[in-house]
């Protein structure tokens, strides 16, 4: 077999079945200009097993394409490369975080499972943090990584996925120290100024976010990313108009790089430009290559139409992207849109409905093409939506009852993101009782980037009386976490509180 020493790495699967809040906590260390490590000692890296020096070159393209977010160019590269040599484990491991189809992710895995006995120690380890990812195990994953970040200290790429691990942990200061020890073995190692810049600005170190993606910007100056993670930054600082022409600069460079349109959409929506936001939907519509870009084009002409307050638009759209899944056999979106659409019924006020579409969500997830965990985890994102559906609906007996089940499997079963939920759970039943001290301190607990718990949170710390801080989560959930899909749901109450906290 032939084995190449050129760097190599794991990069996040873009397939979750929940999505990842996170969580800010300050960061340690803000330079982005970490010093060198001295090249003698960067000369250990992952190698890449494979019996095809074509598998190999073609494994080569997909990664520089993927470095630079070109999500289906990529995928392209890695299928012809598991053609080329069908027992390329590294080859299936990325084919699988290239995959915008849970099927196709899901399938990906399991075959770079089935190859991994033949490749070299440290693709194994990729594997088997991959496995346990996609098995929702992440102590499993930590270990792997852990293990190989052990073995390969001057790999960058090693560095950029523990990094990535702990991103998803919300634990920033570990993930920043770990983006930055990929920067100092490789300072023109480009995607990890883009990391670097996305967890200072979880972190709420936007100053330093700015300077990382300024150096991005600098390093590779003629992709479309760079300019697509700054435009996303200055939509994050209120700066509207200058992340439109940033997301423009990076459609300018490649026109079918989707993310962009999403984020043009969602700046004239938070601008109150109602039909310039789904004139962006369009032609983010109109660009798309594939079922995944145009569900996601879709999905931004809903989250358009519900920053407007138009429902009706909102539900229709929704219906249609169930329509356009049902027909190739979708379950997993089916799934998502169902559950979505259950989130605006709810939203509304309206659980009955909205308990349709969550059992109608359930019922997908568990058709579609995953696995027994993430199959578990879908059981308990419905144990979730239903607990609120009961407080809504003022059954808080049965919202009891709910959040008691939902905590005993998440803290048994859970990730780190539905652990973070269960004091979400108990902080909407504390409000239900009037208990804003308990309400307050869950709150606390739960996800800091999530809108609807930071609007909550500011409600109960009005009540409390503590007008600083309720300000300020007001405005957090106003003006923070721009593309987050709950942030339609909450946006104008948000103003409208933060309104209100101004005048006091």
């Amino acid at each position: 077999m032939t084995q190449s020493s050129t760097v190599r790495g794991l990069r996040s699967a873009a397939i979750c079945i929940g999505a990842l809040a996170l969580q800010g906590c300050g960061p340690q260390d803000r330079s982005t200009d970490a010093p060198e490590i001295p090249a003698a000692e960067a000369i250990a890296k992952v190698p890449v097993t494979t019996d095809s020096d074509e598998a190999l070159a073609l494994y080569e393209q997909g990664l520089a394409l993927l470095d630079n977010l070109h999500i289906v160019e990529a995928n392209d590269r890695f299928q012809q490369a598991v053609a080329a040599d069908p027992g390329f484990a590294m080859g299936y491991f990325m084919l699988a975080n290239t995959s915008q189809m849970a099927a196709g992710f899901f399938d990906a895995v399991g075959r770079a499972n089935d190859n991994a006995a033949t490749a070299s120690d440290g693709e194994q380890l990729y594997v088997r943090a991959l496995v346990a990812f996609s098995q929702n195990d992440q102590d499993e994953q930590l270990a792997a990584l852990s293990e190989l970040v052990g073995m390969f200290p001057h790999d960058e790429r090693v560095h950029m996925q523990l990094g990535s691990y702990y991103n998803g942990q919300q634990d920033f200061v570990s993930a920043i120290r770990h983006f930055q020890k990929s920067i100092a073995i490789n300072s023109r190692f480009a995607p990890a100024y883009n990391a670097l810049g996305y967890a200072y600005r979880s972190a709420d170190d936007l100053g330093a976010a700015k300077s990382a993606f300024a150096k991005y910007i600098e390093l590779i100056p003629d992709e479309a990313n760079p300019y697509d993670s700054y435009a996303e930054l200055l939509m994050e600082l209120g700066s509207y108009d200058e992340s439109i022409e940033n997301y423009r600069k990076a459609l300018a460079i490649d026109s079918k790089f989707s993310a962009s349109y999403a984020g043009i959409s969602v700046n004239h929506s938070l601008k109150g430009e109602d039909q310039r936001a789904q004139e962006a939907a369009k032609e983010m519509l109109a660009a798309s290559r594939n079922f995944a870009e145009r569900q996601n084009a879709l999905f931004r002409s809903v989250t358009s139409y519900l920053f407007a307050g138009n429902l009706d638009a909102a539900m229709q759209v929704s219906e249609q992207m169930a329509s356009e899944a049902e027909a190739i056999d979708n379950h997993a979106a089916m799934g998502g849109v169902h559950e979505y659409m259950g989130d605006i019924l709810l939203d509304s006020g309206d659980a009955e409905k909205a308990m349709e579409h969550y059992d109608s969500a359930l019922d997908h997830r568990q058709q579609a093409d995953s696995n027994d965990a993430n199959q578990a985890q879908a059981a308990r994102a419905h144990l979730f939506k239903s607990a609120i559906a009961a407080m809504v609906a003022g059954d808080f007996d049965t919202a009891a009852s709910k959040v008691k089940e939902y905590r005993l499997a998440a803290e048994a079963e859970g990730t780190a993101f539905e652990k973070r939920r269960i004091h979400e759970l108990h902080a909407f039943l504390a409000m239900g009782n009037e208990d804003y001290e308990s309400a307050a301190a869950h709150f606390d607990l739960a996800s800091q980037l999530e809108p609807l718990v930071l609007f909550w949170s500011a409600v109960v710390n009005k009540e409390l009386g503590n007008t600083d801080k309720a300000t300020e989560l007001a405005k957090r959930a106003a003006y923070r976490n721009t593309l987050s899909p709950n942030l339609p749901l909450v946006h104008s109450e948000a103003l409208q509180l933060l309104e209100e906290m101004q005048a006091v």
